[in-house]
């Protein structure tokens, strides 16, 4: 009996497991809602089924989704006020970002708390369709569904790299897509300043502006998805176009910043801030920037030091403070809330405090860590330079980003707390929520690099800790993706000849790079739809070139494609980058992986020797290659054997064809790092009693690497470290590693002990000003016994901190 119970227990235990997973797979939503209950069964749409709605206001949702269906589904319906086969309603006992979806055997209903939240519960129903045949299949569920996050967001830089407004609308729809509730519109910066303002029409940068009739459209169009863009004005740094268009008003380009010692400026800022804010009226928020200010030239200007003094000042940073201080009382008066990047440490400064309802965007640490953020008062939005920046030189992958969570930062950059050790808050801090940051990158990079990775940041946001495993994720990912791509483009692509083309990673565009001849098939999804094309950079008409349905290259292909129906609309867009890619470089060797690697810049660190070979793909062809970093030519060296790397070198190859050079160059640069696993490498590092002496990058200092990129810094003052060699070692010399930059020395002491209490001093060099270079410092003394070393470092000619690169002893 008591086996029976046991086996009867497992059946059930079992299949709920399988229950579950059946319901896993049929939910292809993401991200994933937080309640699901599933029915047996489908719920079937065919041509002709109607969506109504109970409030006029949700008409446009209704339109939209009857327009997505038929793209994604080719099922086509109709829109029509009252109860119908899908239908949309308000619940006003739901919260205002909470939404229920019910599918039964009859009839779908879609209720939210707000117009948002039955667009999200919209955008839930498209991700669920399956089709089969003329039918589009719904599982019977319920769903109940609401963000952890009320701030979740995604920043668009149109201001360093011009974008399309059809671009920025693919953007919007990505956002939409995947639940991203605001877009950041990155308007202004030293490239170009994208706004048409009224009052100053000098500023808009010729050819890199947009109309207010496209912003005003963009708005609408963004809020009938359930995406509100906010506006930023960065400012008073990241303002060389303002200054290059009216140097009279704004200051000359070697200012570095606006003129804020100029009252004329505040008049300005305040016009073209509220002008901003009429066209993006439906934000809450205003982002006034403030990041970056250089006030080094500024503060030398006789005006400057007036502007001082008048107003009772200490120095330059207080006018910085106080711009800050100027333009959140502006957007405060136009009743919104100010957002504003992490550039300002404590709440101000003796004479100028900043305001505890500015809304702070943590994302560098530099200039002050998120709990000290929190701890003086602030609000705060997690925007971490890693991973959730995407930039031309740096980007994490999906996985990556889904692993991450709102409490943590991290940083790529060596100079940043966040570098040295992670920032880990408790998950009971309160942050708003997080973003998503697309820096610099150009209009042909924007949709390949974010589409995978804005929906790996929206499951963070949305469901925290309790999101499900990645390989859970990554199925409903590929099936919302796929949709995604059918939305914006309507047409699938058949390729053949390409080196990787289902390649994913950090690197972009390697799926359509070809090794000789290639040929892509365009199938438009839709009937009576049409494809034309342009190379010169324009949008694509109806009128513009026919795209043939097969195309055959041998060469770099870079177009904007265009979808057009019967009636001449178009209804989707893209941008193709198909490049010859003809040499497939092999390294050997013992290679290190980077940290974090810069896309812009190839680096292969190496030790000992390596070797590098090139497989060349295009018949007929050769390769020409330097080892100097030099462009190659006709007459460079004939790649025709292994080329031994047994230095640091900057390698170019390139291919030619006939006598001309073809596809893309191969260029690494090569780095032969010093290491030497010493008796020191991979000990214990502690900090002495020395408040001035963090724990983070200790072990930098015994890596067995005399790397200057990667070093313990004591953040400011004398400090030092102490090794422990695990046992009693006779030593007699010692080298010591510092940063080096050919001008900087340092001073120290060595100490060495046998218990860690009692101390010899051994090497003195507190007077010591021979400059630190490359080769270190070496101290040699009278053979002692030792366990443990301390380094006391006592001074730095450049700054007040401290650095160990390396700590070597024999």
């Amino acid at each position: 009996m008591k086996v029976n119970k046991r086996l009867l227990v497992l059946v059930i235990a079992v299949g709920f497991v399988f229950m579950n997973l059946f319901a896993q797979e049929k939910i292809s939503i993401v991200p994933y809602p937080k309640e699901v209950k599933i029915d047996n069964g489908y719920l079937k749409l065919s041509n002709g089924f109607k969506i109504g709605y109970g409030n006029q206001e949700l008409a446009p949702i209704a339109e939209l989704i009857s327009s997505d269906f038929y793209t994604l589904y080719k099922t086509t319906s109709k829109v029509k006020k009252g109860k119908r086969k899908i239908q949309l309603d308000y619940d006003t006992s739901l919260k205002e970002e909470e939404y229920t979806l019910i599918i039964d055997k009859k009839s779908i209903l879609i209720k939210g708390g707000s117009y948002r939240a039955v667009a999200m519960g919209a955008t839930s129903l498209l991700q669920l369709g399956k089709q089969q045949g003329a039918e589009v299949h719904f599982p019977l569920l319920k769903i109940k569904d609401f963000p952890n996050s009320s701030y979740r967001g995604f920043m668009l830089d149109v201001a360093r790299q011009w974008h399309n407004i059809e671009t920025v609308k693919q953007v919007v729809d990505l956002c939409r897509w995947y639940k991203i509730k605001f877009m950041q519109f990155h308007l202004t910066d030293d490239q170009s300043f994208t706004f048409p303002s009224t009052a100053y029409p000098n500023l808009a940068s010729p050819n890199r502006h947009y109309t207010l009739d496209e912003l005003k459209d963009l708005v609408d169009y963004a809020e009938t998805r359930g995406v509100t863009i906010i506006p930023e004005f960065d400012a008073p740094g990241h303002t060389q176009a303002m200054r290059r268009a009216m140097p009279e008003l704004f200051g000359d380009s070697r200012l570095g910043v606006i003129n804020m010692a100029d009252e004329r400026v505040y008049k300005a800022m305040e016009t073209i801030m509220e002008e901003m804010m009429e066209v993006f009226h439906t934000s809450p928020y205003f982002h006034i920037g403030a990041d970056e200010a250089w006030l080094g030239e500024f503060q030398k200007r006789e005006q400057t030091k007036a502007y001082i003094q008048k107003r009772g000042f200490d120095n330059a940073h207080d006018i910085y403070l106080d711009f800050m201080v100027r333009m959140h009382s502006i957007v405060k008066k136009n009743n919104k809330k100010t957002l504003i990047w992490e550039s300002f440490a404590g709440d101000g400064s003796r004479k100028v405090k900043i305001p505890k309802d500015i809304i702070v965007f943590a994302w560098e640490t530099a200039y002050q860590r998120p709990e000290s953020l929190l701890k003086n008062g602030y609000t705060i939005i997690n925007a971490s330079w890693k991973p959730t920046y995407v930039t031309p030189g740096f980007r994490w992958n999906p996985d990556y980003i889904y692993k991450w969570n709102l409490h943590r930062w991290e940083n790529h950059w060596n100079a940043t707390p966040a570098y040295h050790n992670p920032i880990q808050l408790e998950n009971n801090e309160p942050i708003l929520g997080g973003q998503m940051c697309s820096w610099e990158m150009s209009e042909e990079q924007q949709i390949p690099s974010i589409h995978q990775r804005v929906p790996a940041i929206s499951e963070v946001l949305w469901n925290g800790n309790n999101k499900q495993e990645y390989a859970a994720y990554r199925k409903r990912y590929l099936q919302t993706d796929n949709k995604f791509n059918q939305l914006i483009f309507p047409v699938s692509i058949k390729k053949e000849g390409f080196t990787e083309p289902d390649y994913e990673g950090i690197y972009y565009n390697r799926e359509n790079k070809f090794g000789d001849v290639a040929s892509l098939t365009f199938t438009p999804s839709l009937p009576n739809t049409k494809i034309t094309y342009t190379t010169d950079g324009t949008m694509p008409t109806e009128d513009s070139e026919l795209l043939p349905s097969t195309l055959q290259i041998d060469k770099d292909f870079k177009a904007k494609l265009g979808v057009f129906d019967k009636y001449g609309n178009r209804i989707g867009y893209k941008l193709v980058n198909y490049q010859l890619s003809p040499i497939v470089p092999k390294v050997n060797g013992n290679t290190l992986a980077l940290r974090d690697t810069v896309i812009t810049r190839p680096n292969i660190e190496f030790i000992g020797d390596a070797t590098l070979t090139f497989e060349l793909l295009k018949n007929g062809a050769e390769i020409r290659y330097t080892l100097d970093g030099t462009k190659p030519t006709l007459s460079s060296k004939l790649y025709n054997k292994t080329i031994i790397i047994d230095k640091p070198q900057v390698v170019k190859a390139i291919c030619f064809y006939k006598n001309e050079p073809v596809g893309l160059m191969y260029e690494a640069r090569f780095i032969k790092k010093d290491f030497e696993k010493n008796i020191t490498t991979g000990k214990k590092v502690t900090s002495p009693e020395n408040k001035n002496s963090p724990i983070y990058g200790m072990n930098k200092a015994v890596d067995g690497f005399v790397d200057k990129d990667a070093f313990w810094d004591s953040q400011g003052g004398p400090a030092g470290i102490i090794v422990d060699l695990e046992k009693p070692t006779p030593l007699q010399k010692i080298e010591l590693f510092t940063y080096w930059d050919g001008h900087r020395y340092y001073q120290y002491n060595i100490e060495l002990s046998l218990d860690g209490k009692n101390w010899t001093k051994v090497v003195d060099q507190s007077a010591n000003t021979e400059k630190a270079t490359e080769r270190g410092y070496i101290n040699e003394f009278t053979e002692q016994k030792a366990r443990y070393i301390r380094v006391n470092m006592l001074f730095n000619s450049a700054n007040p901190s401290m650095h160990i690169v390396e700590l070597r002893a024999y």
